[in-house]
């Protein structure tokens, strides 16, 4: 029984480390601020963002739900510290994305004040 548990946390840890190098290996770095030529790099990002975060949600979800029905109580919590390390990460990147969207917000404003001078 304890090698099945440390079985599966061994895959919980490799999983995520497969999961955090793919994703992050996925992401673009991120543009500066400021606005260049076109705004298209910095919605592309956004764009990105959002559904990286959609999926990355899905995903913690599916965590916590086998930790509700796992009955061994040292998987369940692990499976719960799991899941709180990744909306954690989540919740940071929903930071990123706000202050990136405050950014194309920006170079739109500039671009209509360009525009109409």
């Amino acid at each position: 029984m304890k090698s099945r548990i440390a079985i599966l946390a061994t895959g919980l840890l490799l999983g995520a480390a497969m999961f955090s190098a793919q994703t992050h290996s996925d992401m673009k770095p991120a543009p500066p601020a400021a606005c260049g030529l076109d705004r298209s790099d910095l919605q592309e990002e956004a764009k990105d963002l959002a559904v990286y975060t959609q999926r990355m949600q899905a995903r913690i979800i599916m965590i916590r739900n086998s930790a509700g029905i796992v009955d061994n109580p040292q998987l369940r919590n692990a499976l719960q510290v799991d899941a709180d390390m990744w909306q954690d990460q989540l919740d940071h990147l929903k930071v990123r994305m706000t202050r990136l969207q405050a950014a194309i917000d920006r170079c739109e404003a500039r671009e209509k004040i360009n525009g109409t001078k």
